[in-house]
């Protein structure tokens, strides 16, 4: 995740597609690494079934944010703006409490 920085600013003007593009790719790899990360942390987990259920409902929340940023970096050369809205609306789900994690919680 160090190099998502300096990704656009290898590749520089502003607003062009291929810096965008760029870095959807970036952040879909970190997206699929904690999607690999998820599926060791549910495996060690197995034998506790809340745990393996909380690590298999994030695996499929960190594999869909890898699917949409590289769908985002796809789209980068249609619209630079669709892009930066998916790049924003990813972190804004992963905000959000999960419903499990809320009910516990009370």
């Amino acid at each position: 995740m160090s190099t998502v920085a300096s990704t656009p600013a290898l590749v520089s003007p502003a607003h062009a597609p291929f810096p965008v593009a760029l870095y959807g790719l970036n952040l879909a790899m970190c997206g699929f690494a904690f999607w690999i990360l998820r599926i060791e942390l549910a495996r060690q987990h197995r034998h506790d079934p809340e745990m393996s259920e909380y690590h298999s409902r994030v695996q499929l929340k960190n594999l869909f944010s890898g699917f949409l940023y590289l769908s985002a970096a796809a789209l980068a050369h249609v619209s630079v703006y669709i892009s930066y809205f998916i790049y924003v609306l990813i972190p804004v789900i992963y905000f959000l409490p999960e419903k499990k994690l809320a009910a516990d919680s009370e």
